[in-house]
């Protein structure tokens, strides 16, 4: 039984090696996508990811899916701004995680997001705790609503960094502005990678480069780009980026909390 014991780790081992080295060359071609693919593909990649993800969310109950409420920058944000009151559109609300906090709050909710199954479960929510929010089915790039109607504006998660494109994600921010009443604030979320860039990850950005800019490319691909299970996100480089694409997009920054990786925003001058 020793020997058979020994032979049976071996195996483990060996197994363990191969599934390693194969799960890295998944991650390097996943990561040749942002290159070759348009960033529409980019965005169906992200739409049949979230679509896999909520499959049968409506069946399960609030407290299974909600955790425990809004994270504590979210709280902090609140605070700090004083949002009590007024009107707050929740993009990529998903299941309501944050839009049925905001509505115990007092505020009035409406929740934007592309699942169905998703937007069941937090209109089930809304109505087994009789709060005021109104889900809609649609696509954040599209907002359904009245132009500067909104005191306040979320973006759920890091989906800021889920618009392929610095372009993209620029022309999309000065849809958002029309979106908000005079001195509103949007709120967003982005990702930046915290693990220290390797000499293959540099080997892998010169290489998408030059993809990038061959015919049927994608012109729009920056490093930092990358796809993991089918969901495509920026990672901002530094706050320098960051910085420049915002304000390049004619937002004025209020707050960029880095480490948090949540940034509020405004506008001055209305596009």
């Amino acid at each position: 039984m020793r020997f058979l014991g020994l032979v049976l780790r071996r195996v483990s081992r060996i197994s363990t090696h191969i599934g390693g080295f194969f799960h890295q060359v998944t991650e390097l071609l996943n990561n040749v996508l942002p290159a070759i693919l348009p960033p529409a593909e980019l965005t169906r990649l992200i739409q049949s990811y979230y679509d896999y993800g909520y499959r049968g969310a409506a069946d399960y109950s609030a407290r299974e899916v909600h955790g425990t409420g809004l994270s504590t920058w979210e709280k902090t944000v609140l605070t700090q701004y004083n949002i009590k009151r007024g009107t707050i559109i929740v993009l990529g609300a998903g299941v309501g995680r944050e839009a049925i906090e905001f509505a115990r709050k007092d505020l009035r909710v409406i929740g934007v997001d592309t699942n169905r199954e998703a937007l069941r479960l937090a209109v089930r929510t809304t109505q087994e705790e009789r709060l005021s929010a109104l889900f809609v089915q649609a696509n954040f790039y599209q907002i359904p609503a009245l132009p500067a109607q909104a005191d306040h504006i979320f973006l759920c998660g890091i989906m800021y960094s889920s618009i392929p494109g610095r372009l993209s994600r620029q022309a999309w921010l000065k849809k958002l502005s029309l979106h908000l009443k005079m001195g509103g604030l949007a709120i967003l979320s982005f990702y930046i990678n915290r693990t220290k860039e390797s000499r293959l990850d540099r080997h892998v950005h010169q290489f998408n480069s030059w993809l990038a800019y061959l015919p049927g490319g994608n012109p729009s691909y920056q490093p930092g780009d990358f796809v993991s299970h089918d969901h495509f996100l920026h990672a901002f480089l530094d706050e320098t980026e960051l910085r420049s694409e915002l304000t390049d997009a004619g937002a004025t920054i209020v707050q960029l909390n880095w480490e948090e990786q949540y940034v509020i925003i405004t506008w001055r001058i209305w596009q």
